[in-house]
């Protein structure tokens, strides 16, 4: 069952685009990574999913229903994170825990709250304007996992997280995934969707460039090859007369290209010369990320 759907959603800032034709379809109990870098539209396509925003166009489905007005039932099932936390500055942590959880008909006591601000290392009972970044962060996730979420949208969840703090938060991630809860995750950082995600959608000036499973991703992209022939010296011309014609180059003795064909195909054209040595590398996620970013490709 689709948790979260979007068709075609579309937001315009009067001349100025926003979003255009967000195609989503998150499965239950997925961990979804939405990336982009800052201002490619993930923080505008949130908000319109949370209702803060109205779209210009387009449909909102959450739990197999269409979004039409405001809907508060299907809103206790969904815990929300932004990426820019506005908090009650003079209370304490603990009073808006209280508060959050009573809004869900909760005692707090009876949640899993104060584990939660253990693993994160966040301390409830000081007030929040004496906070830093880091501490909002962590109450903020506290906040949007208080009532165990169905389905928990995270926008950009680990600025001001230190390393070991976003391994516990990761950690607690994957922990309420196996219990059930669907993860919209989204962020700029790459190695986050590569730690977290099953899939991935890459989001460029406002529209979606491409939907895939993380680990399929680079069977779209060119593998890197490093090849040293037998017969020492610059062999570059014999990729410009086959067929394979990659950008090649040469650096002490070790041909270097890149090719999106099969690895069959290159090895078959390889064949033909005697190798002293290759190797083959999958490209990173980094290197496919700033592909797709290429002015090349296409929106799919």
């Amino acid at each position: 069952m689709s948790v979260l759907k979007t068709v075609r959603l579309t937001k315009n800032y009067g001349v100025k685009r926003g979003v255009k034709d967000i195609d989503l379809d998150i499965e239950e109990r997925e961990i979804f990574g939405f990336i982009g870098p800052n201002g490619a539209g993930k923080s505008t396509t949130i908000r319109m999913i949370m209702q803060l925003a109205n779209p210009t166009a387009g449909e909102i489905y959450l739990f197999g229903r269409q979004v039409r007005g405001e809907m508060p039932e299907l809103r206790r099932k969904i815990g929300f994170l932004p990426s820019e936390i506005n908090l009650y500055k003079d209370m304490t942590g603990k009073r808006l825990l209280e508060f959050a959880a009573r809004s869900y008909g909760l005692e707090l006591k009876r949640t899993r709250a104060f584990e939660y601000a253990e693993r994160l290392q966040y301390d409830m009972n000081q007030k929040v304007k004496t906070y830093s970044l880091g501490n909002r962060k962590k109450l903020g996730i506290v906040l949007s996992v208080l009532h165990n979420p169905k389905l928990l949208i995270l926008d950009e969840p680990t600025s001001g997280l230190d390393p070991l703090v976003q391994h516990a938060f990761f950690d607690l991630l994957k922990e309420l995934n196996e219990g059930g809860t669907t993860i919209f995750f989204s962020t700029h950082i790459l190695s986050e969707v590569e730690k977290l995600c099953s899939r991935v959608a890459i989001i460029r000036e406002g529209i979606m460039v491409r939907t895939e499973q993380v680990a399929d991703l680079a069977s779209h992209s060119r593998r890197n090859y490093a090849v040293r022939f037998a017969e020492q010296g610059n062999c570059i011309e014999r990729f410009r007369l086959a067929e394979l014609d990659p950008d090649v180059a040469f650096q002490d003795g070790v041909h270097h290209f890149a090719t999106q064909l099969p690895i069959h195909e290159t090895l078959r054209f390889l064949s033909q010369f005697e190798i002293a040595d290759i190797s083959i590398a999958k490209p990173s996620l980094e290197e496919l990320f700033m592909e797709y970013y290429g002015k090349g490709v296409s929106a799919r």
